[in-house]
């Protein structure tokens, strides 16, 4: 979603197929099997299939980084059995970090199941279009194993897997894996972890400031500045980092660093990346998006009931 990268190609048509392919899979693994979701990587965002409403497969697109849980006006419409949309009194309109909007006139209320979760907020009824995914699934709007609390996830993006958690699963303190506090934006509900920002430029020189950084799966970018807050432009210019455009597949000009390293933490260091400049003021909590390429390094647990964020190495090295 909020990406260099185009994560759009032609959806319809596809359904079918998709459907008639995961009716093979979930029928040899019911219930318990959705549990634990299969997870695939498609042109830097990251998919995994489960059933909707405890019957019908489709693909969904994770997400933490959007206010509410969206989903394909066509798969809501062609399916009148399994979804009760409610018109809204005027519509809602959706604007997306890579300039995309969406506009939904209906809704479905909390409750839409997805695999053993259900959401906690009203998920918006929108045409996707020529999206991937039929639904784009925020996590942090999602409980596990409850029906009034937000969920716990762990996530494997090396060995391909989602996993919804219980509160006793959690890790001890300790041992491998490091816990660090999120805070909750009460008005969207996005989580954010909060630690220390470092650029280093070509020359070696390190610019270091706190953020708060917003946990967003749909990005797919190692870190997306809201470079329209002035705390964090005065950070940019500090950087003395030049910024460069990148052309989009669709056509659309971002504007990018390209830091030799940027690192979390101070612990966590990453070369070879670029980093995204937002610059159209947006309505969003924190001062950046930290996606995918971050979480991908390693295993993690989205504890969104307790508010921390737990990292650990990838078994898969």
């Amino acid at each position: 979603m909020k990406t260099l990268k185009s994560s759009f190609f032609a959806v319809r048509g596809r359904f079918g197929r998709l459907c008639a392919a995961a009716c093979l899979l979930f029928a040899a693994f019911p219930a318990q099997a959705q549990q634990t979701l299969p997870l695939t990587r498609h042109r830097g965002h990251l998919y995994t299939e489960a059933l909707l409403q405890d019957s019908l497969p489709v693909r969904i697109m994770l997400e933490s980084g959007i206010s509410f849980p969206l989903i394909d006006s066509a798969l809501v419409w062609s399916h009148p059995d399994l979804f009760h949309p409610e018109k809204l009194d005027s519509p809602v309109r959706f604007r997306m970090a890579a300039g995309v909007l969406y506009t939904a006139s209906y809704k479905l209320g909390p409750g839409l199941s997805a695999g053993l979760s259900r959401s906690l907020r009203d998920t918006y009824v929108v045409d996707l279009g020529k999206h991937s995914a039929e639904m784009l699934y925020p996590l942090n709007h999602f409980t596990s194993d409850s029906v009034s609390r937000p969920g716990i996830f762990g996530l494997d993006m090396r060995g391909g897997s989602l996993r919804m958690l219980a509160g006793e699963e959690l890790p001890a303190p300790g041992g491998e894996w490091t816990a660090y506090d999120m805070t909750r934006d009460e008005r969207t509900g996005m989580y954010c972890v909060s630690g220390s920002l470092t650029l280093v430029n070509a020359r070696g020189r390190r610019t270091e400031a706190p953020v708060r950084l917003v946990v967003d799966l749909g990005n797919a970018t190692l870190l997306a500045l809201f470079a329209y807050r002035p705390e964090v432009k005065r950070f940019v210019a500090r950087s003395r980092i030049a910024k460069q455009d990148a052309v989009t597949p669709a056509g659309k000009t971002m504007r990018v660093l390209q830091p030799a390293e940027t690192v979390f933490m101070g612990a966590y260091g990453f070369t070879g990346l670029p980093v995204l400049l937002l610059e159209t003021p947006m309505r969003l909590p924190g001062d950046a998006f930290l996606g995918l390429p971050f979480f991908e390094r390693f295993r993690v647990i989205f504890d969104f009931r307790h508010s921390r964020l737990w990292v650990a190495a990838s078994d898969a090295g």
